[in-house]
């Protein structure tokens, strides 16, 4: 599945751009030659994109948390950076040029896919329910160590894949499109038009914040209108049934789309409308309310999920092939990385070996093993990434947990933790190379480019971790508030791996085998024609995980969007990106901002 660029990614914790291939940028030679030439790493360009970037990573923990999709941000961040600084350098007599924008919004991508990186959307919160507690630091540094080794390897990678192969990393492309266009049109034309997305955006960041603070803080809205009426004896409101009073919530629909919104919708009915009451009825769950009847309901989702993802790996047997085609090249040039960089990688590694001990009793043979598998599985992300603007990071952490499921039976925390590991560095390379293809377009200096995104990830850590603490503190894990759909997927992939169906609520592997098949025979009948008709299983697996109103909300997003485009498809095509990424960010801040307050309040 695939969205525009800067919306909100596939679920879960997957990484996309733009949903058509984009020809290459008018003015650019495939070849990479300069746009044009000017300054480009400057402390204005990075220090905008980390500003931007720490927003994103709140937007993304955030959304994450929530519904499981997250944005790879360099859309978002190039119109920002543009929209800060374009105008302010003109008044300075200092223009903001295309090399600067190209840095900031690669710093802020770096910085945006951390709360991803660190595993704060999966791996992490998982373990947190089977009980392993990981301090703050060592989260941190944990993501810190992920993030860098996975900007390296799309470092190592990026001469095979830029250069030689010249795959077309959609996003990529229309990041750099989007970045010749801003700065080659007059200051009354498309500048203009930047800066009044920007207004919107800032407007509906606004509208969302006071909306998030009636709801959270004051009481004054409540979180969902339920809906009236019996299902099965146990009444809809109960069954988690209504609208949500959410801007997020609205906005995810909006720039999802119709199909996705409806493929969560009909998951949610199958789920929160058939199964949940024939469970009640039964007797096998008992108590309508969400905890009891998601941890049944979570199985046949995950089990969507995991029958879409054994194909759609399947479909990549050949990037399986390509990958050690990457790898031989990568050790006959080391990718074109810097030395200083190769020494980066080095202190990671060792890094990565120490940490896996002390925080997840994760010895070094399983370390090594686990790196070992990262850089081939990485080379299948990132060629996903250049191939269908599709990273499929979730699916390599899951075959990294199958494979320690081998390797370490009876052990469910180091499970979760080696498939963290791959998770979360293929988390920054998917996004580096956007960002990379995007400056080799417009002729940056690669070099520039990485120290950027380590840069980022630096900030990303130290960003993300402390918002990812507040918010557990005060809405909880596995919540109607934070339901956590990647979590529940690394959680149930562990324990199958580790124990086999045994052990799981009653009827629950009946449903999880049911909902891999059905999940499979999607994903592979949507290989044809009738993709656009065919419901998305990771989709409505997220329906079964999250409670319903997020699904109906999500539909009403897309409704009015799709309402607004046949009445003016220019003035929404232009203006959705914005309203929707305000209203993520307002309610995001907004979020963070009670959580860090009720906190406060307990410690007083």
């Amino acid at each position: 599945m695939s969205v525009s660029s800067g919306h909100p990614a596939s679920p879960p914790e997957a990484a996309v751009g733009p949903g058509e291939p984009l020809p290459p940028v008018q003015g650019l030679g495939t070849a990479g030659a300069p746009a044009s030439q000017g300054r480009e790493w400057t402390v204005r360009a990075l220090g905008m994109g980390l500003l931007i970037g720490a927003l994103l990573a709140v937007t993304n923990l955030y959304m994450g948390m929530k519904t499981g999709w997250w944005d790879s941000g360099s859309i978002t961040a190039t119109v920002l950076g543009f929209s800060g600084l374009a105008a302010y350098g003109r008044r300075r007599g200092v223009p903001y040029t295309p090399l600067e924008n190209n840095l900031t919004q690669t710093a802020a991508s770096a910085v945006g896919a951390m709360p991803a990186a660190a595993g704060l959307l999966g791996a992490l919160p998982a373990l947190a329910l089977l009980g392993v507690a990981v301090p703050g630091w060592g989260i941190a540094a944990w993501g810190l160590v992920l993030g860098t080794v996975g900007v390296l390897v799309a470092g190592l990678l990026r001469r095979r894949l830029l250069e030689q192969e010249a795959l077309p990393f959609p996003t990529g492309i229309a990041t750099a499109e989007l970045i010749s266009t801003l700065h080659a049109a007059t200051p009354t034309e498309a500048p203009g038009a930047s800066v009044g997305r920007g207004r919107t955006l800032v407007g509906a960041g606004v509208v969302a914040m006071v909306v998030t603070w009636m709801r959270d803080s004051r009481g004054w809205l409540p979180g969902m209108v339920g809906l009236p009426g019996r299902v099965g004896g146990a009444p809809l409101e109960s069954l988690t049934w209504g609208v949500g009073v959410s801007p997020m919530l609205l906005a995810v629909g909006m720039m999802t789309g119709l199909q996705l919104a409806l493929s969560m919708l009909l998951g949610a009915v199958v789920a929160w409308g058939v199964l949940a009451p024939v469970l009640l009825g039964a007797g096998v769950v008992v108590g309508a309310e969400y905890g009891p009847l998601s941890a049944w309901l979570a199985w046949p989702g995950v089990g969507l999920m995991v029958g879409a993802a054994v194909v759609s790996l399947g479909a990549q047997a050949r990037d399986f092939l390509s990958a050690a085609k990457d790898l031989r090249s990568v050790g006959a040039n080391r990718g074109g990385l810097p030395r200083w960089a190769l020494g980066v990688a080095a202190v990671a590694c060792v890094l990565a070996v120490v940490l896996g001990g002390v925080l997840f009793g994760l010895g070094v043979p399983s370390m090594v093993l686990a790196l070992a598998l990262l850089v081939p599985l990485c080379a299948v992300c990132a060629r996903g990434a250049g191939q269908t603007d599709v990273s499929p990071v979730s699916q390599m952490g899951n075959l990294t947990q199958v494979v320690f499921g081998g390797v370490r039976p009876g052990e469910l925390a180091p499970n979760v933790a080696a498939g963290s590991v791959v998770a979360g560095a293929a988390a920054q390379t998917g996004v580096s190379l956007w960002s990379l293809k995007a400056g080799h377009l417009l002729g940056a200096s690669s070099s520039k480019q990485l120290a950027a995104q380590l840069v980022g990830v630096a900030v990303g850590a130290v960003v993300a971790v402390p918002a990812y603490l507040l918010l557990v503190d005060a809405y909880g894990l596995g919540t109607a508030a934070l339901p956590v759909p990647a979590a529940a997927q690394f959680r149930a992939v562990a324990e199958v791996s580790v124990r086999g169906l045994a052990g799981l609520p009653p009827h629950a592997g009946m449903g999880a085998l049911v909902g891999c098949v059905v999940g499979a025979v999607l994903t592979l009948a949507s290989r044809g024609r009738a993709a656009k008709w065919l419901p998305s299983p990771v989709a409505m697996g997220i329906g079964f995980i999250t409670p319903a109103f997020f699904a109906v909300t999500l539909c009403l997003g897309a409704g009015m969007a799709a309402i607004a485009r046949r009445w003016s498809p220019k003035l929404t095509d232009a203006q959705v990106p914005a309203v929707g990424s305000g209203a993520l960010v307002g309610e995001s801040l907004m979020g963070l901002i009670i959580a860090a307050t009720t906190a406060l309040q307990r410690s007083v």
